[in-house]
């Protein structure tokens, strides 16, 4: 069965989209080398660790945990580059459904997915070799008793980057066929809230929660505050 990815595209607030990417199912599993299963493993753990804080009571210090974790990701990247790891975390798709509400203009969701591949592919070529610079500088940290989280944090960055990539060079050179979708016009918006999202498309709720999070933190009057978005991680 062809690889398939399908990409819905979520309006927040006005010109401000969320992106959900989805690999559907029936495509051949990916071989990962010897690094690439190294990282699976620490994600997979990673995920386990913050489902636990997810399950903490309000207030308490994991749940304070918790929020000072979010607020360090929401800084290291931006929910366009979250789309593209996504995008770019498996095999090469076969093809690329993108599903659109139907009162957006074709030509403009066409417009601005072709302009993020573009502008993203370098930024994150650059990117992901910054960080697999720092390699011989935080390599004496294995020796010593100091913390290793620094290795951590500059390994995760280089493969999110180099993963967003691949996403934007995807989203390049794969064939797309735009689907204009009218279920997705009864979402509300001005602005779209993370509940909605999750309740009409599987796992888009962390999407639009990124992204009302990082438009609060520009500026962006959402209503509310980051509590009511946290829920989705």
């Amino acid at each position: 069965m062809p690889r398939l990815t399908r990409v819905v595209v979520l309006p927040v607030l006005r010109r401000h989209w969320a992106l959900h990417a989805k690999r559907c199912p029936g495509a051949a599993p990916e071989k990962r080398n010897a690094l690439e299963r190294t990282y699976d493993a620490f994600v997979e753990t990673a995920a386990k660790q913050w489902a636990r804080l997810q399950d903490a009571p309000r207030h308490s210090p994991k749940d304070y945990a918790r929020r000072t974790i979010q607020t360090i990701l929401d800084a290291s990247r931006d929910p366009d580059e979250q789309f593209l790891v996504e995008l770019g975390g498996g095999p090469h798709p076969a093809r690329i459904e993108v599903r659109f509400p139907a009162r957006l203009d074709e030509r403009l969701v066409r417009r601005r997915l072709a302009k993020l591949a573009a502008a993203r592919k370098n930024e994150h070529l650059w990117r992901s070799r910054a960080w697999l610079a720092t390699a011989p500088v935080l390599a004496p940290l294995v020796a010593t008793p100091i913390t290793k989280w620094p290795i951590v944090y500059a390994f995760w960055r280089w493969q999110e980057n180099a993963r967003a990539r691949r996403g934007a060079a995807f989203l390049e050179t794969a064939p797309i066929t735009f689907v204009a979708d009218p279920s997705l016009d009864a979402l509300p918006n001005e602005p779209l809230d993370a509940r909605s999202a999750e309740s009409a498309v599987e796992g888009a709720g962390a999407v639009v929660a990124h992204k009302r999070r990082w438009l609060r933190r520009n500026g962006r009057d959402l209503g509310g505050t980051d509590d009511d978005d946290l829920a989705y991680g």
